[in-house]
């Protein structure tokens, strides 16, 4: 008879566990949908120089951890620009994430705007897809932003929507003389800033444009006017005004190019130690919580 009744109360109590539980997911799904958007527009992450998934893979885990986006594909570039899927994509999928490996990491941010440009022509033809967001680091922000002067209003490839830029070298490098820095011409002349050296006009344009920042304006005119820029930029707080290998003014510097010609641009400052360059990308509560709000956060709620 006792063992009756435990075992009635056990099954009693996983019918409820099982119950609880599926409460909570709803509950937690419902939250979700209150507060993101959820849509078909995949997001892609773009790394720098010399980086690699892992450059990429904690700001995605942060969102596929919270439940507002999930990993699709994942795209190696190989140096001869041969495209590698691994993965599969499914369109129904809500927020996908598409991650692009550049195997070759040092080819710089001019070959890496055309590779973006061959894996999206790529999405459009597999995948149909119309249009795309984008997290680009480092050079990778360079390389998204210069593929979009370049492409973003050609109407037979799907359309650029929202553009998170983290610690992009608009208007120079400094050089710092590490070895992992380009060691020759041309693009040992892209490191050639220095901290403090430069700054920003009462216009918002750099007082010392340097050769890549004057492509950039070059092309200025052709950016699409629907986009929506996130641009985030570190601190250190060390006197270097600079993340240690971009100076807020380089980074800043997108600013003169954008303000007025899209539907947003927004700037975001981190500081202290956490707003080192390659730190900036790295498990960064104020970058993943910035990336995260601007992509998938409900326009009503996030100006709130």
């Amino acid at each position: 008879m006792r063992r009756k009744i435990w075992l009635s109360l056990l099954i009693l109590v996983v019918i409820v566990s099982i119950v609880l539980g599926i409460n909570t997911i709803h509950l937690k799904k419902a939250k979700l949908k209150k507060t993101y958007s959820f849509n078909s527009t995949p997001t892609l992450f773009v790394h720098g120089w010399t980086g690699s998934l892992k450059s990429e893979s904690q700001m995605v885990k942060t969102a596929e951890k919270i439940g507002v986006a999930k990993t699709e594909l994942i795209i190696h570039v190989k140096p001869n620009g041969k495209l590698n899927y691994i993965g599969h994509y499914h369109q129904h999928v809500k927020n996908p994430i598409i991650e692009i490996v550049f195997d070759n990491n040092r080819a710089g941010e001019f070959k890496d705007a055309a590779w973006i440009k061959s894996v999206i022509k790529s999405l459009k033809n597999r995948y149909h897809i119309k249009r795309f967001n984008a997290v680009g680091h480092s050079m990778g922000s360079y390389a998204l932003l210069y593929y979009c002067l370049l492409n973003g209003k050609n109407p037979n490839l799907p359309k650029p929507n929202k553009l998170v830029l983290i610690a992009g070298p608009y208007d120079g490098i400094i050089n710092n003389h590490k070895l992992n820095q380009p060691q020759t011409a041309p693009l040992s002349n892209l490191w050639e800033d220095k901290p403090n050296e430069n700054a920003l006009l009462a216009n918002g344009r750099p007082k010392i444009v340097h050769p890549e920042y004057r492509r950039l304006l070059r092309l200025r005119k052709n950016i699409p006017r629907n986009i929506r820029v996130l641009n985030i930029y570190g601190n250190l707080e060390n006197g270097s005004n600079s993340d240690g290998v971009v100076t807020i003014t380089s980074a800043r510097s997108l600013g003169f190019l954008l303000r007025g010609r899209i539907a947003k641009y927004k700037e975001l400052k981190v500081v202290g130690e956490n707003a080192q360059h390659s730190k900036l990308h790295k498990n960064n509560f104020d970058v993943n919580r910035g990336l995260i709000s601007f992509l998938w956060k409900k326009e009503k709620l996030e100006t709130k």
